[in-house]
């Protein structure tokens, strides 16, 4: 379970640079979009399909985030309550190492650590999903961890008002 704060009505303003790369990948995301038949065309079917990855990575998820959370100083506690996850999921995470988060927790659990776009990445390789540039979703979090923006209200109220959905449903 997930505790995000409500997206507020206050306006968002989308940065210049983002807009300026869903331009540029426009082509990709239509492409994308096209290739699934009308039956299986819900969104969070193709969300999910763009961002599971084949190949898994040589650590589990669980040490790789813990890896991370070593590094960072920080507590697990102070670790899942900035993140805005429940205590019995982040101890599901801790005590089951076959564990498979949603890609939302993984990007929770990643801007609550401030990781870079590298550190991103591996942290996503190893809950096997990966971050293609064909979403709107993808494109918004690829340019938040570039620019290291790792305020997760930011975040969760640019990506409500890009896709109308918050990170905890990517």
């Amino acid at each position: 379970m997930y505790y995000v704060e409500s997206c507020t009505k206050s306006t968002i303003i989308i940065p210049p640079q983002l807009l300026k790369l869903f331009k540029y990948y426009e082509n990709d995301i239509i492409e994308k979009n096209s290739n699934f038949q009308i039956n299986e065309a819900s969104e969070e079917y193709i969300i999910t399909n763009n961002i599971l990855n084949t190949k898994k990575s040589e650590k589990t998820f669980n040490e790789t985030l813990f890896a991370y959370i070593d590094k960072s100083n920080l507590s697990d506690v102070a670790i899942y309550k900035k993140a805005y996850i429940d205590r019995r999921l982040f101890s599901k995470i801790k005590s089951n190492n076959e564990y498979h988060p949603s890609f939302g927790t993984v990007v929770l659990l990643a801007l609550a650590l401030e990781l870079t776009t590298k550190e991103f990445e591996d942290l996503l390789k190893s809950a096997s999903y990966s971050l293609p540039q064909n979403s709107y979703a993808n494109i918004t979090l690829k340019y938040c961890f570039d620019n290291q923006i790792h305020n997760i209200n930011f975040v969760n109220n640019l990506m409500y008002t890009i896709l109308n959905k918050q990170i905890k449903d990517l």
